[in-house]
């Protein structure tokens, strides 16, 4: 995988990165599917991209997440509390299994490195009486709350995509409701920190400090620099998906994926 990032000429709007790689799901799908994507860009368009099939699911996938050290998948259906998991050997992905099932609906899930070992988190909101809560994974098979948000859903509104930056600071995205909005989580509120006026945003990702991948659920995904506001396009499915999360290849996948 590779990302470069381009600036901005003097009157002429450029496209800010040249190749980036990235998988999505649509939630719409019958058959769950993670499909790889690369686009590349010059002269301030997408001059080409390439989409395969990586992985089909026993079922509908809304979001999902590579664990970042261990050779393993984790999948959320639409409106399902249960979290599956797939392991990849050196042959490929093996059979799913269910590894943690909630009481109520997952919307997100999100995988990240903390002191050398895999933290697995994951959502669930109602989001009409302002209130939710993300999740952590216990190696025991219990979940325990790692941060409770409270909204006034006439204000803000946030029904469960999450995503942590390389600092480790808790967002959130308001998903199915227009404008797209992104939240920062500040003792235990929401702090809009972006808006979309004519776009949603639903499952997003960090691709730096300031630069945010996401998915509009419909078929698009767009690249967002908070510090200048303005989305930029990366792929659009032409209407065959409504795209609900989207996510990078884990550092173990190309060595691993060699043999496959």
């Amino acid at each position: 995988m590779a990302i470069g990032i381009s600036g901005w000429a003097t009157g002429l709007p450029r496209v800010p990165y040249t190749e980036i790689t990235f998988l999505f799901t649509s939630s719409a799908a019958l058959v769950g599917e993670l499909r790889g994507v690369e686009a590349r860009c010059a002269c301030g368009r997408v001059v080409s991209v390439e989409e395969w099939i990586d992985y089909t699911s026993r079922g509908p996938v809304q979001a999902f997440a590579f664990d970042p050290l261990e050779p393993k998948l984790y999948l959320v259906g639409p409106g399902s509390g249960e979290i599956r998991c797939v392991y990849y050997s050196l042959l490929g992905p093996l059979g799913e299994w269910t590894l943690y099932r909630h009481d109520r609906p997952v919307t997100d899930l999100a995988a990240r490195a903390e002191g050398g070992r895999s933290a697995i988190y994951f959502s669930s909101v109602d989001p009409g009486l302002g209130k939710g809560e993300v999740y952590r994974l216990l190696p025991g098979g219990d979940a325990q709350p790692e941060a409770t948000i409270s909204f006034d859903p006439a204000v803000d509104w946030w029904d469960g995509f999450f995503a942590f930056d390389p600092s480790g600071a808790l967002y959130l995205s308001s998903g199915g409701r227009l404008p797209g909005r992104l939240y920062r989580v500040e003792d235990g509120r929401p702090l809009e920190v972006a808006r979309i006026p004519a776009r949603r945003i639903g499952g997003f990702l960090f691709l730096g400090p300031w630069v945010v991948l996401y998915s509009d659920l419909t078929g698009g995904v767009w690249k967002l620099d908070l510090r200048r506001g303005e989305p930029v396009p990366v792929y659009s499915s032409r209407g065959r998906f409504r795209i609900s999360d989207v996510g990078l290849y884990p550092d173990w996948w190309e060595e691993l994926s060699r043999g496959w």
